[in-house]
Protein backbone atom coordinates (compact mmCIF):
# COMPACT_ATOMS: atom_id res chain seq x y z
CA UNK A 1 0.00 0.00 0.00
CA UNK A 2 1.23 3.48 -0.70
CA UNK A 3 1.30 6.27 1.54
CA UNK A 4 -1.04 8.28 -0.18
CA UNK A 5 -3.68 4.90 0.00
CA UNK A 6 -2.56 4.66 3.69
CA UNK A 7 -3.56 8.12 4.10
CA UNK A 8 -6.60 8.39 2.42
CA UNK A 9 -7.79 5.16 4.50
CA UNK A 10 -6.93 6.58 7.75
CA UNK A 11 -8.84 9.92 6.58
CA UNK A 12 -12.04 7.81 6.06
CA UNK A 13 -11.39 6.02 9.28
CA UNK A 14 -11.39 9.07 11.11
CA UNK A 15 -14.09 10.41 9.58
CA UNK A 16 -16.10 7.56 10.20
CA UNK A 17 -14.97 7.95 14.05
CA UNK A 18 -16.11 11.30 14.06
CA UNK A 19 -19.19 10.63 12.81
CA UNK A 20 -19.79 7.82 15.67
CA UNK A 21 -18.45 10.34 17.91
CA UNK A 22 -21.52 12.33 16.47
CA UNK A 23 -24.22 10.46 17.10
CA UNK A 24 -22.70 9.44 20.27
CA UNK A 25 -23.01 12.91 21.25
CA UNK A 26 -26.82 13.38 19.60
CA UNK A 27 -27.75 10.14 21.49
CA UNK A 28 -27.09 11.84 24.82
CA UNK A 29 -28.60 14.76 24.22
CA UNK A 30 -31.56 13.00 22.94
CA UNK A 31 -31.46 10.89 26.84
CA UNK A 32 -31.32 13.98 28.68
CA UNK A 33 -34.25 15.62 26.75
CA UNK A 34 -36.15 12.39 27.42
CA UNK A 35 -36.75 11.17 24.28
CA UNK A 36 -35.08 7.45 24.69
CA UNK A 37 -36.30 5.79 21.86
CA UNK A 38 -34.79 8.40 19.20
CA UNK A 39 -31.45 8.31 21.77
CA UNK A 40 -31.55 4.44 21.33
CA UNK A 41 -31.63 4.82 17.12
CA UNK A 42 -28.88 6.99 17.83
CA UNK A 43 -26.50 4.74 19.17
CA UNK A 44 -27.47 1.65 16.92
CA UNK A 45 -26.17 4.16 13.88
CA UNK A 46 -23.19 5.08 15.86
CA UNK A 47 -22.56 1.46 16.78
CA UNK A 48 -22.97 0.18 13.61
CA UNK A 49 -20.03 2.40 12.25
CA UNK A 50 -17.76 1.25 15.63
CA UNK A 51 -18.94 -2.00 17.27
CA UNK A 52 -16.03 -2.14 19.14
CA UNK A 53 -16.70 0.44 21.43
CA UNK A 54 -17.84 -0.54 24.94
CA UNK A 55 -18.63 2.95 25.79
CA UNK A 56 -21.38 2.90 23.46
CA UNK A 57 -22.49 -0.35 24.51
CA UNK A 58 -22.97 0.86 27.62
CA UNK A 59 -24.94 4.67 27.34
CA UNK A 60 -26.95 2.00 25.01
CA UNK A 61 -27.58 -0.36 28.01
CA UNK A 62 -28.15 3.01 30.36
CA UNK A 63 -30.67 4.26 27.82
CA UNK A 64 -32.44 0.84 27.58
CA UNK A 65 -32.68 0.01 31.09
CA UNK A 66 -32.97 3.69 32.88
CA UNK A 67 -35.47 5.22 30.24
CA UNK A 68 -37.26 2.37 28.99
CA UNK A 69 -37.59 -0.25 31.36
CA UNK A 70 -36.15 -2.98 28.70
CA UNK A 71 -33.78 -4.54 31.06
CA UNK A 72 -33.38 -7.86 28.87
CA UNK A 73 -31.85 -6.00 25.96
CA UNK A 74 -29.89 -3.67 28.42
CA UNK A 75 -28.51 -6.64 29.98
CA UNK A 76 -27.48 -8.11 26.43
CA UNK A 77 -25.63 -4.40 25.96
CA UNK A 78 -23.96 -4.38 29.17
CA UNK A 79 -22.66 -7.93 28.70
CA UNK A 80 -21.34 -6.93 25.24
CA UNK A 81 -19.38 -3.94 26.70
CA UNK A 82 -18.08 -5.82 29.37
CA UNK A 83 -16.21 -8.02 27.04
CA UNK A 84 -14.84 -5.25 25.01
CA UNK A 85 -13.49 -3.50 28.67
CA UNK A 86 -12.03 -5.18 31.23
CA UNK A 87 -12.42 -2.27 33.39
CA UNK A 88 -15.61 -2.02 32.83
CA UNK A 89 -16.47 -5.36 33.53
CA UNK A 90 -14.51 -4.92 36.69
CA UNK A 91 -16.57 -2.01 37.94
CA UNK A 92 -20.23 -3.77 36.80
CA UNK A 93 -18.99 -7.09 38.40
CA UNK A 94 -19.34 -4.78 41.54
CA UNK A 95 -23.14 -4.47 41.39
CA UNK A 96 -23.21 -7.98 41.56
CA UNK A 97 -24.60 -10.41 39.01
CA UNK A 98 -28.31 -8.56 38.63
CA UNK A 99 -28.59 -5.93 35.60
CA UNK A 100 -27.49 -2.30 36.50
CA UNK A 101 -30.10 0.00 37.06
CA UNK A 102 -29.61 3.51 35.92
CA UNK A 103 -32.43 5.87 36.38
CA UNK A 104 -33.57 8.95 34.68
CA UNK A 105 -31.92 10.87 36.99
CA UNK A 106 -28.26 9.80 36.46
CA UNK A 107 -28.77 10.12 32.66
CA UNK A 108 -27.73 14.08 33.10
CA UNK A 109 -24.28 13.82 34.66
CA UNK A 110 -22.80 14.87 31.51
CA UNK A 111 -18.51 15.68 32.87
CA UNK A 112 -16.18 13.61 32.18
CA UNK A 113 -15.20 11.07 29.60
CA UNK A 114 -17.84 8.62 28.49
CA UNK A 115 -15.93 5.46 30.21
CA UNK A 116 -15.48 7.77 33.41
CA UNK A 117 -18.93 8.20 33.76
CA UNK A 118 -19.89 4.97 32.87
CA UNK A 119 -18.05 3.94 35.62
CA UNK A 120 -18.56 6.17 38.52
CA UNK A 121 -22.38 5.08 38.04
CA UNK A 122 -21.77 1.62 38.16
CA UNK A 123 -19.25 2.39 41.17
CA UNK A 124 -22.04 4.44 42.88
CA UNK A 125 -24.40 1.94 42.39
CA UNK A 126 -22.66 -0.68 44.37
CA UNK A 127 -22.20 2.07 46.86
CA UNK A 128 -25.58 2.13 47.21
CA UNK A 129 -26.63 -1.28 46.93
CA UNK A 130 -24.53 -1.70 50.43
CA UNK A 131 -26.09 1.17 52.32
CA UNK A 132 -29.36 -0.79 52.23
Amino acid sequence: MTENQTKKLLSKRDMLLNKADALALEADQLSYQGKYEEAVERYDQALAIYPSNPDLWAFKAITLSGGLGRNEEAYECWERAKKLDHVLADAIAVTGPETPVVHEKDLTDFKGSTAERIRNLVKQQALDKKKK
